[in-house]
């Protein structure tokens, strides 16, 4: 938007324009966040209802044999995988205090009701929990970074009111801040320490950033 309306040689129309676009884009890309992530929420409680009753109606040992392939790849030998079943299982059933022992277990398990628990049981083991604040952080993050991000090339254009070249001070000013990100993303994210990764990070940024 500020490339095409450069045109016209007025840098207070490019930033009237600009602004406006980042403001249109920001409410979409936050609302399409919000809608991804509700998306996934939604998801999640089906899985949840069908994992649920998956775990009412499975044996013993088909529990054991799934948690075991989550634990075993990182070093939980099948006995130990087994007890974590079986301990998560008496928990999903459960439906009083600890104290009542086995026999509300039993009449748990008899009644074939299930104990819903966000944070215990087996079902809670298998899947991950979605929040709804997961949502509008979301959206929070989407929108706010789109509006932050498409501010960047029209600093130039609030410092001049002519179009000749601001353009190209714009396009300077956007590619040093999408090296220092790239930079930055590096060594945040721990992609590699030392110079070079920085400077990979840093020129993958400006590449993918300038293609764009």
């Amino acid at each position: 938007v500020s490339a095409g309306l450069s045109s016209l040689s007025e840098s207070k129309l490019v930033i009237l324009g600009g602004i406006a676009e980042l403001i249109a884009g920001a409410i979409s890309m936050g609302i399409g966040g919000f809608l991804a992530t509700q998306a996934e929420r939604d998801h999640y409680r089906y899985l949840r209802k069908v994992t649920s009753a998956r775990v009412v109606r499975s044996c013993n040992s088909e529990m054991e044999r799934e948690v075991h392939a989550m634990l075993g790849p990182v070093g939980v030998n099948e006995k130990v995988s087994q007890q974590v079943a079986s301990c998560l299982r008496d928990v999903e059933f459960s439906t009083g205090p600890a104290d009542e022992g086995t026999s509300s277990s039993s009449s748990s398990r008899a009644g074939g009701e299930l104990r819903w628990a966000k944070e215990v049981g087996l079902t809670a083991f298998l899947l991950q929990d979605v929040s709804t604040v997961r949502m509008y952080a979301s959206a929070s993050t989407i929108g706010l970074g789109y509006l932050v991000g498409g501010l960047i090339p029209l600093m130039p254009y609030f410092c001049e009111p002519i179009t000749h070249t601001v353009l190209i001070d714009s396009c300077v000013l956007t590619g040093l801040v999408l090296l220092i990100f790239g930079a930055m993303k590096a060594w945040v994210t721990g992609a590699g320490a030392g110079a070079g990764a920085y400077n990979r990070g840093a020129f993958n940024t400006i590449l993918v950033g300038g293609s764009s």
